[in-house]
């Protein structure tokens, strides 16, 4: 049976960006919140089904006790991996009695499979889904609390629609929220200019680069580009 430190799990489809030894040591810190949550990590990296890296995860565990978000927005669902990691941790700072993540996914069939795994998991009080694009899934959160604004937004959804996600998340933002946008640097490939992308990866590449480019140029926003999992984005509008 493979462990939580096993290096001969599937890292997902991506690629190191930065160096596989470091990976592998930063990796090897690793520790899931819960032991329910640790193997269905490891279902889904088997699969593989697309969720958060482990130093993604721990970016994001000490990022969270730092801001302490009173709710999530998740924009892209996938299994549910990440929508249950983001209840844990606000349960680990507060006593929700209300859903605290609200999670978007357009797939139907990953959407059902997510509200599933959730239930599984004894998530359903904390989390609520929706089925649609990310304009569609606020509009439906929007019709139960037209006020509902977000602490914190993770976009981890289609990568060339990162613009029109981050421009509907900035709508629905709390004054002192954070956008959060995961893989900006795409297994690396947006830093190599001089490099044509292979054409399935073309779209993703040059959205995202274009993407980095005008978040870094907005002056609205202050942002920071890191080379964290698969790289992350942080931002913040400026007031």
């Amino acid at each position: 049976m493979k462990t939580m430190n096993d290096g001969n799990v599937m890292r997902h489809v991506t690629k190191d960006i930065t160096n596989e030894a470091v990976t592998d040591y930063l990796t090897s810190f690793y520790r899931p919140l819960s032991s329910e949550l640790g193997e269905f990590r490891i279902q889904c990296e088997e699969e593989p089904v697309p969720i958060i890296l482990r130093e993604t995860e721990d970016f994001l565990s000490t990022f969270m006790d730092v801001i302490k978000p009173g709710n999530v927005l998740e924009i892209g669902t996938a299994a549910g991996y990440s929508a249950m990691f983001f209840a844990e941790k606000i349960r680990s700072f507060s006593d929700p009695d209300q859903p605290v993540v609200f999670t978007v996914e357009k797939d139907e069939e990953m959407y059902l499979r997510a509200r599933r795994e959730i239930d599984r998991l004894d998530y359903s009080p904390y989390i609520r889904c929706y089925l649609g694009d990310c304009e569609e899934g606020i509009s439906k959160i929007h019709e139960d609390d037209p006020s509902m604004k977000f602490d914190m937004v993770f976009i981890d959804a289609a990568k060339s629609h990162y613009k029109r996600f981050l421009d509907a998340s900035l709508k629905v933002l709390s004054d002192e929220g954070i956008i959060i946008c995961d893989d900006t640097l795409f297994q690396g490939r947006p830093a190599l200019e001089d490099e044509l992308p292979p054409r399935k990866h073309r779209t993703n590449t040059l959205a995202l680069r274009e993407f980095n480019s005008a978040v870094k140029n907005d002056p609205g926003l202050s942002s920071t580009l890191i080379a964290v999992g698969n790289g992350l984005t942080i931002i913040k509008p400026i007031k």
